[in-house]
C-alpha cells in the first residue's frame, strides 16, 4: 500500500540505510520509511535511524506471538534451517535457537520509546485481517497521506506454502544436515551466498510440489498444543502490549 500513498516520500525496506541522506537532505514532504527487522536487528536499526531523525513517529505493528513464531518457524524451515519446534524455543530452560526474550514485544515499544521524542503507533495484525481498508486508512491519515482504495490490492501478497513442501524441506534438512558457517567478510561473496541459498530453497519448493506423500514423514511440523503453548507463555506480554495501545492510541486496537 505504501508505494500508493500520495503526500509522502516513500523509502521501501530495501532501501533502508539510504533513508538517512533523503532525511538529511529534506524536502517538502514528509518521509515514510518501512522496515521489517529481527529481533537482533532492531535495537541497532533504532538507535542509527534515531541519530538523524530523533523526532521521528514510529509505528510497530504486531502479530499474537503463536501466530509470530508459527510463521518464523516455518520461514526458517523454507530456508533449510530445521530444528524441531522445542529446539527452536524452548520454554522450559531457554536453551533454544531463539532465546524467549526474542518474542517479547512489549520491550520493542521500549526500545522505540527510549529512542524517539514520541511514542510508538501500535497496531496489530488481527485488525488488518479483519478491516483491511480500515487499517490502511488509519496509517494514511497517521502519516498525512492520501489514495485512492481501488488501487490497493488487499489480497495477501505471500501466501504461505503447502505443507507438504514444508514436510518436504524439513525431510531434506534430516537427511543432509548443513553446518552452519561463518559469514564471509566480503560483501560481494557474502551477496552470493545469500543467492545461492535462495536458488536452493526455490527448487526445494518446486519439488516439495511434486514429491509423492508416501517419501514424506507424516509428522506435523508443528502442533496445535505447541501453538497454544506458546500463546499462554507469552500471553502477559500480549496483554502489556494491547494495554499499552489502549493507553496510548485508543480505538485504534482490535476489538475497539
Amino acid at each position: 500500500m505504501f508505494p500508493r500513498f500520495r503526500g509522502v516520500c516513500y523509502i521501501p525496506r530495501t532501501r533502508f540505510r539510504q533513508s538517512a541522506k533523503v532525511v538529511r537532505r529534506g524536502g517538502d514532504l514528509p518521509v515514510l520509511v518501512s522496515r521489517q527487522l529481527g529481533y537482533r536487528e532492531l535495537t541497532p536499526a533504532v538507535q542509527w535511524f534515531a541519530r538523524v531523525a530523533p523526532a521521528a513517529r514510529p509505528i510497530l505493528i504486531l502479530r499474537r506471538h503463536d501466530e509470530w513464531l508459527r510463521s518464523v518457524y516455518l520461514r526458517e524451515t523454507k530456508e533449510l534451517r530445521y530444528v524441531p519446534f522445542e529446539a527452536f524455543i524452548d520454554f522450559e530452560r531457554d536453551e533454544g535457537v531463539r532465546p524467549q526474550s526474542s518474542a517479547l514485544f512489549r520491550e520493542r515499544i521500549r526500545v522505540l520509546e527510549a529512542h524517539f521524542e514520541h511514542r510508538p503507533l501500535v497496531l496489530f495484525f488481527d485488525r488488518l485481517v479483519e478491516d483491511p481498508q480500515g487499517f490502511v486508512r488509519t496509517i494514511a491519515d497517521y502519516v498525512g497521506a492520501a489514495y485512492e482504495e481501488a488501487e490497493i490490492s488487499f489480497r495477501p501478497s505471500n501466501r504461505s506454502y503447502r505443507d507438504r513442501q514444508y514436510r518436504f524441506l524439513r525431510d531434506v534438512r534430516r537427511r543432509w544436515p548443513v553446518k552452519p558457517r561463518e559469514e564471509p567478510a566480503v560483501a560481494a561473496l557474502r551477496w552470493l551466498r545469500v543467492r545461492s541459498r535462495r536458488l536452493a530453497w526455490h527448487a526445494g519448493v518446486a519439488l516439495g510440489r511434486v514429491a509423492p506423500e508416501r517419501i514424506l514423514s507424516s509428522d506435523p511440523l508443528l502442533t496445535e498444543d505447541q501453538l497454544a503453548r506458546s500463546r499462554t507463555f507469552y500471553e502477559g506480554d500480549w496483554q502489556a502490549c494491547v494495554d499499552y495501545a489502549r493507553r496510548h492510541n485508543p480505538g485504534l486496537v482490535a476489538g475497539d
